[in-house]
């Protein structure tokens, strides 16, 4: 008898212990991995990624992690109605549809952190990570030699975030690109090396998943400071134009609006939006 006594005994408090755990746990549910092979929709031509995205999600119900792959896109999308150049098959286009419920719209440039550290992350692993910088809002720089860009279209219905298509491109194998683009280059310029498209993305996916991962499960700290620390010359003294004047500052933070603060070398300090600064290379 007091061997059943003992044991009741056991098993409740096992069961309360559950319990107790559920409830502790109840208010931080941990976010599962969504990007998979079979959630890719591959496309030989296509327009834009981001607007076959738009068009797919008034027609389809769709899971989180979409990907919308165009191994030839005609008029890529990029910032303020600029086009992306890619030459066919060369590089990676591609849209990402996400439903970032959990991100308050007013705190939306989380996620371009999260997307623009996994991209880093990935090339981290191909290249000296040293040489890879984010230039603020949306590209990624190379030493002073663009990379990659990204356009993130976000859909806020009431107080909700209600679904983010996050278009990428990714210079990988294209060697020469058209004049009128500043300062292109490619992984393939970088390392010498031709690389596989498709083991790209998959590899790409995966970084990026994990930094959005972070950023779903609430560890937003570690992809402030991690964004902070790749940013294009942070806390150094640059030249910049702003208000159609040149300026020498430095950029200090990033507002959890996604502003540029910066500080003046007359110690002034400002708050930038998008387009509203230019940053001069020297």
């Amino acid at each position: 008898m007091q061997n059943y006594v003992f044991l009741a005994i056991k098993f409740t408090t096992i069961f309360v212990n559950i319990l107790l755990f559920l409830q502790t746990n109840e208010s931080n549910i941990m976010f599962d991995k969504f990007f998979s092979e079979d959630k890719i929709i591959q496309l030989a031509k296509v327009t834009s990624t981001n607007e076959f995205a738009v068009d797919f999600l008034k027609n389809n119900k769709t899971d989180e992690g979409i990907i919308i792959w165009g191994i030839s896109q005609t008029n890529g999308k990029g910032q303020k109605g600029n086009r992306w150049e890619s030459e066919d098959g060369q590089n990676l286009t591609f849209s990402i549809i996400l439903h970032p419920k959990m991100i308050e719209p007013s705190m939306q440039f989380l996620l371009n952190k999260a997307i623009s550290l996994g991209i880093i992350d990935f090339l981290a692993s191909k290249i000296d990570k040293n040489k890879l910088k984010i230039k603020w809002p949306n590209d990624i720089y190379i030493a002073k030699l663009k990379i990659a860009g990204i356009l993130i279209e976000n859909e806020v219905l009431g107080a909700e975030l209600q679904t983010s298509i996050v278009g990428i491109g990714l210079n990988l194998n294209q060697i020469k690109f058209s004049s009128n683009i500043p300062n292109p280059t490619s992984l393939c310029l970088i390392s010498g090396k031709e690389q596989d498209t498709r083991l790209m993305l998959l590899e790409l996916l995966n970084a990026l998943e994990s930094r959005i991962l972070k950023l779903y499960n609430n560890d937003i700290e570690s992809n402030n400071n991690d964004y902070l620390n790749n940013l294009l010359y942070y806390n150094i003294y640059k030249k910049y134009i702003w208000q159609n004047a040149e300026i020498t500052a430095k950029i200090i933070n990033i507002t959890e609006y996604g502003q540029l603060i910066l500080k003046t070398i007359d110690n002034k300090t400002l708050i930038c939006n998008f387009k509203e600064i230019v940053f001069l290379h020297d």
